[in-house]
């Protein structure tokens, strides 16, 4: 569906700025379009099965 369709860009956006920035969940969610990190942070789990702390732990590494 179209809205899937943006979601996934959403959410493809927002890994790579977890995993190359250091802004706060609410600061990336809002440079991708969503209101909240908590909206930010469902999606992940939902969608990708991981947190935030999942990718932001890959740079650490």
């Amino acid at each position: 569906t179209p809205l899937s369709y943006f979601q996934d860009l959403r959410v493809e956006r927002a890994v790579q700025l977890l995993r190359t920035g250091s802004g706060s969940v609410d600061q990336i969610a809002a440079q991708v379009g969503y209101a909240d990190g908590v909206t930010l942070r469902a999606l992940l789990r939902r969608k990708l099965g991981r947190g935030v702390k999942d990718f932001r732990e890959v740079e650490s590494k």
